[in-house]
This record gives structure tokens, C-alpha cells and sequence, in this order.
């Protein structure tokens, strides 16, 4: 995991400071008393796993503590617990929000090295733009790495350093996604096109409050299921039926006589073995009749995939 030693031990000795920052009475706002005072316990919660380098419970119990009453001191604390985590991208816009809030004489001593912080961050994070065709869409959503993204088609996203996917949907198109990678201060250029839709498939998503059509009976694949089952039970009959029948043949050939219980035993093991083996050779049949003469499965739309390839990445773009 990467470190900045020297800002690093900068930013995480002020975590004891901001700890007992949070621990003063803050002042009325419009969150209950009962939301501040449970946001407070989760931040020292946090606050004592961090002293013990349990970073991802820290990062667990602030981003609670901001959930239930945004602080300046907490996105601060998140940030330093992103940042040991490797979580860059994450780690650089809890400083930013931090360094956002107006400076009072609480938050005044973490503003240096929550600008260095930024400023270390900002070389250590991967950016990609992402290029949605056409370049106007009413309602575009897109969604990186599983987290919806505000913004429009030529939103510049920063990540951390690795490989990432996208996805673009918008009423009245189809669903798109890309991948791509990019490097540790790198950018990318990821290019979406957005197919519209069939005009039968918009219609009935309307009609069905929103939901994709439903699929008839004719587009799904035949099953093969019933032929191989049939050949199953045959087989299992054909050799049940051929041990039978070897059974009988060695007990006729050690009977004394053939007018003995032994011989008549045999004689019957006999006759079920060939009429099992008969009726199993027959089963067998049916079900390969039955598979031989079925239409081939149709191959499944898996939209279109193009990979596409850049000065500072690369990327697969898919049509869904």
C-alpha cells in the first residue's frame, strides 16, 4: 500500500486533536440533540480504532457519524482513513469537503495538512472522462464502479489507479457499459454510444410501468431437458435388464439339473433381463428421436462489445 511518510504521520497526529475537538460541545443546529450526541460516539468510536490501525472499522463508524450529522472534522477523520486504506479517490474528496466548510478556530489547525493531503492525493489518483454519444441525453445516468455519478456526457471522473467499469442508461436507449484502466496520475478518455431502443420495446416498457417487455414463448430456447431424461430411465432399464441376465446365466450354469428350482430361478432371471434390456433399448431410442429432431437453440443477444484502445488506456465498451 503506498504511504506519504512525512505528511502521513502530519495528518495522523492531528486525529488525537480533532478527537478532542469533537468531544466539545457543539453548537444548536438543526439536528436533534439525540443525532449529535450519536454521531459524536461514533466519531470517538472511530477515533479509538484509528489510534489502533483498525482503519476500515474507523472508516465504517465515521461515514456513519456523517450520515447522521455532517462535520467538518469528521470528513477530515474519514479522509485519513480512506487515504491508509488506499481508497485515494474516496480519501481526496472527504479533504476537499473538509477544506470546503468555512474555517473556524476548531478546524483552523487540520487546514494545512488537509491541503497537503489534496495536493499529494491529486498525483496519486487516475481520471477518466467519460464520452457518452450522443452528446445530449435527457435523463442520463451513469454509474462507476457500482456509485451513480452526477454530471453529463464529458464528466471527468477520478478513481484510483486500477480498472473500473461504467455504466450509461437513459430513457429510450439501451443500457451501455465500458471498462477501462488507468494508471496512478493518468488520464483516459472512456467512450459510450447509446443505442436507442426499439420502438415495440419503449412501448411496452411504458405500458408496463417501466418494466422491460416481457418475453414471448416463441423467443426462449428449447429445452433438452426431457429427451436427455427419457435416455437416462432407458439406459437404467437396459443395464438393470443386463444384470439380470447375467445373473441368470450363472446361476443356470451351476444348477445339477435343468428340472431344478435353480434352473427355473435362471430361466425366469432370464426373461425379465431381456424384456428389461428391450423395453430399455426402446427408451433409448424415444429420447434420442426426440433430441435428434428439436430445433437448434437459438444463440443469445448479448449486445455488441468493442474494444477500443488509447495513449494513456485501454478499455472494452459494451452494448447491453
Amino acid at each position: 500500500m503506498a504511504r506519504y511518510p512525512a505528511r502521513s504521520r502530519r495528518v495522523g497526529a492531528f486525529l488525537v486533536v480533532a478527537l478532542l475537538a469533537a468531544a466539545a460541545p457543539s453548537p444548536a443546529s438543526a439536528e436533534g440533540p439525540g443525532d449529535v450526541e450519536s454521531a459524536r460516539v461514533l466519531f470517538v468510536q472511530g477515533a479509538k480504532l484509528a489510534r489502533q490501525g483498525r482503519w476500515e472499522e474507523a472508516r465504517a463508524l465515521y461515514s456513519r457519524s456523517l450520515e447522521i450529522k455532517p462535520a467538518p472534522l469528521t470528513h477530515y477523520s474519514l479522509g485519513v482513513a480512506q487515504k491508509e486504506l488506499g481508497h485515494f479517490a474516496d480519501a481526496l474528496a472527504s479533504f476537499r469537503a473538509f477544506l470546503a466548510e468555512p474555517s473556524t478556530p476548531a478546524t483552523a489547525p487540520y487546514v494545512g495538512p488537509a491541503r497537503d493531503a489534496v495536493a499529494a492525493l491529486e498525483r496519486r489518483v487516475g481520471r477518466a472522462t467519460i464520452a457518452v454519444r450522443p452528446g445530449k441525453v435527457d435523463g442520463l445516468t451513469l454509474v462507476v464502479d457500482g456509485k451513480p455519478r452526477r454530471g453529463g456526457p464529458g464528466q471527468v471522473v477520478e478513481v484510483d489507479p486500477g480498472d473500473h467499469e461504467v455504466v450509461a442508461s437513459a430513457p429510450g436507449y439501451r443500457a451501455a457499459a465500458a471498462r477501462f484502466t488507468v494508471g496512478a496520475g493518468g488520464s483516459v478518455e472512456v467512450p459510450i454510444a447509446l443505442a436507442p431502443r426499439t420502438a415495440a420495446a419503449v412501448q411496452a416498457s411504458a405500458a408496463g410501468g417501466g418494466l422491460p417487455p416481457v418475453a414471448d414463448a416463441s423467443d426462449a430456447s428449447p429445452s433438452r431437458t426431457l429427451p436427455i431424461v427419457v435416455m437416462g430411465v432407458g439406459g437404467a432399464f437396459f443395464a438393470g435388464g443386463a444384470i439380470l441376465g447375467i445373473s441368470g446365466v450363472k446361476q443356470a450354469s451351476a444348477a445339477r439339473t435343468s428340472a431344478d428350482a435353480d434352473a427355473s430361478a435362471a430361466r425366469a432371471k432370464g426373461i425379465v433381463g431381456d424384456v428389461l434390456g428391450g423395453v430399455g433399448l426402446a427408451t433409448v431410442g424415444v429420447g434420442l428421436y426426440l433430441l435428434l429432431n428439436q430445433p437448434a437453440p437459438s444463440a443469445p443477444s448479448t449486445g455488441s462489445v468493442r474494444p477500443w484502445l488509447g495513449a494513456s488506456g485501454a478499455g472494452i465498451e459494451m452494448q447491453l
